[in-house]
Parts: C-alpha cells; structure tokens; sequence
C-alpha cells in the first residue's frame, strides 16, 4: 500500500514537472517576442511596485510615530488630569481653611461686639419714665 502511494506521488511530482516546464517553454516563446514598448511596460511596472512598497515601509513608520504620540498625548491627558485634580483638591482645602478662619474672625468680633453692648447696658443708667412720656409724635 504504501509503495502504490509512493508511485503516485511520484508520478504526480512527475506530470507536475512536465507541466511546469510546458508552461515556461510557452512563456519562454511569447517573451522572446516582445517589443521594446513592452519591456518598457513591464520595467515602468516594476518600478511602479517597487515604489509602493517603498511608501508601504514608510507609512508603516508614520503610522508607528503617529501612535507612538497619541500614546504620549494620552499621557499628556492623564498628566494634565492629575494637575487639575490636585489643583482643584488645594483650591477646596484653601477655601476651607479660608471659610474655618473667616467664621473664627466672626466669632471673636461677635464675641467683642456683644462684651461692649454688656459694657454699654450696664454701665449707663435706663432713661427716665417721664422723658419717655413727654416726648409727641410726630404729625403726619
């Protein structure tokens, strides 16, 4: 069984051979009657590939420097998030502080305010009831 596989296989490799020498053989004629005009053809073509593989590698590069500076603009955005995150965190920790001093200031100037008005309560007499009376409203 396995020398009837091994014979086909040869005499595919065998036909196959055949086949690929008929099919350069025929190649081989229609170059051998080409033109100038059509070397001329087939050299621009080939130029032309050349080219765009060309163009290929260095789009390619671009196309790795363009991600290689989002990358950097992403992290850019993160630097630039954290900045203001943290400008924004001391911004409210100067506001409260801020806010906690002002209050404090507010509260001794009302405790000051108040020891003066006790001050001025006692330390000057109530008026007279008859001044109260005496004085008229006023016409209208």
């Amino acid at each position: 069984m396995a020398q009837a596989s091994f014979a086909n296989a040869q005499r595919f490799t065998a036909k196959a051979a055949d086949f690929s020498r008929a099919l350069l053989a025929v190649i081989a004629e229609d170059v051998r009657t080409w033109d100038v005009f059509r070397w001329a053809v087939i050299v621009l073509f080939a130029l032309n590939v050349l080219f765009l593989l060309s163009l290929t590698g260095s789009i390619r590069s671009e196309i790795a420097a363009l991600s290689q500076e989002q990358s950097a603009g992403i992290d850019q955005l993160a630097r630039v998030t954290k900045e203001i995150a943290d400008t924004k965190a001391s911004l409210t920790q100067a506001i409260s502080d801020t806010r906690s001093d002002l209050q404090g200031d507010i509260a001794k100037l009302n405790t000051k305010i108040d020891a003066r008005l006790q001050q001025a309560v006692t330390s000057s007499p109530p008026p007279p009831a008859s001044a109260k009376s005496s004085v008229k409203p006023r016409p209208r």
